[in-house]
């Protein structure tokens, strides 16, 4: 899995339309490691409203002339639309609801189609996991985390400490940026016909645990000695919600065992309800002539072999962890091929 940190400075915003000056960006992996790196200088094709001191306007990270003799956003834009659109990447920027509207006011300015991609905010990031903080702004947040700044208004920099930022928050939930997206779905933006909505918790848990499902092969060792060889399990649309981590384990061990995680209620031999009565519980409950035998959490962990410790203790752990657990030689693979899938539903949603 890759993610992409971008930042966008523009020259001016006269009019309520950002005229993009620079768009700069990090590639990095799931452990922070930097890929890629720059700086894609663009010249606005307008005045820059440079700051006097007094709060008001931008400072530039380059020379006036260095914009002046870059490309326009007309001839970069099948460059952004390649890199914001890349299915191998999860994106992520600083306050990135305004980053995502220079981008359309610029597709409105140079006639050019709007893009379409998903993006994750480390601002929203910062507010739901430091509640007690009153910064707001990259430098400021820095500041308060200790990380050394340099080069603000360089957009490749800017870039550089909001991947910075994710990294230190990551390290103080202890968990990993998936983590951190799934304990926070307000961070969530999708952009598509021009429209922009903050939407995450629409997409269906049920999605992931399938694309998870499939990338978990079963294990012959457990395979042989199994009861549950080509059973098929299901749960409640509420407890993948409530309990997305260890709806994950159970799968893990379903599958390692031989089992199949379906939705297909025609097929199902295991169910396990749970909280409110969602329309997958009740459709179960409409068809069920003896064949679905419906169990309680002790019942399915029984089942599966798993003890309450270790179910209670997954709850702290990190999704990455969860779901390598027990197929070490599985893992990378399955996290590569998983987060492939993801993405791809995630754009088609």
């Amino acid at each position: 899995m890759y993610y992409l940190f971008f930042d966008i400075e523009c020259s001016n915003c006269f009019g309520g339309q950002g005229k993009i000056c620079s768009l700069g960006y990090v590639i990095a992996d799931s452990r922070f490691n930097i890929v890629e790196q720059k700086d894609i200088l663009v010249n606005p094709k307008s005045k820059f409203h440079l700051s006097r001191g007094d709060g008001e306007g931008i400072e530039l990270g380059y020379e006036k002339s260095e914009f002046l003799k870059a490309p326009d956003f007309a001839s970069l834009y099948l460059a952004f639309k390649k890199l914001l659109e890349n299915p191998e990447m999860t994106v992520f920027g600083h306050s990135v609801n305004n980053d995502i509207n220079f981008l359309l006011s610029e597709c409105n300015r140079y006639k050019q189609p709007y893009f379409t991609f998903n993006a994750y905010d480390t601002q929203i990031l910062h507010r739901h996991f430091m509640p007690d903080s009153v910064e707001n702004g990259l430098g400021k947040i820095c500041q308060s985390f200790e990380i050394p700044t340099e080069n603000l208004h360089r957009s490749d920099y800017d870039a550089y400490l909001t991947m910075q930022v994710a990294k230190k928050i990551c390290e103080i939930k202890q968990t990993d940026l998936e983590g951190l997206l799934h304990e926070c779905p307000n961070a969530y933006y999708s952009v598509e016909n021009g429209v922009v909505n903050n939407h995450y918790s629409t997409i269906s848990y049920t999605k992931k645990l399938a694309s998870y499902a499939k990338y978990v092969r079963p294990d012959p060792k457990y395979a042989r000695k199994s009861d549950i060889v080509d059973k098929h399990f299901c749960f409640s649309t509420s407890f993948e919600k409530d309990r997305y981590k260890q709806a994950l384990l159970l799968i893990n061990f379903i599958r390692r065992k031989g089992g199949i995680y379906s939705q297909k209620i025609s097929k199902l031999d295991y169910f396990l309800p749970f909280g409110s009565n969602c329309a997958r519980s009740k459709n179960v409950m409409e068809v069920a002539d003896g064949h679905i035998k419906v169990v309680t959490e002790e019942e399915l962990l029984q089942l599966l072999g798993i003890t309450t410790d270790l179910y209670e203790e997954s709850k702290s752990w990190s999704l990455g962890r969860i779901k390598g657990y027990g197929i070490p030689k599985q893992r990378a693979v399955a996290k590569k091929s998983l987060a492939k899938e993801q993405n791809s539903q995630a754009k088609a949603d």
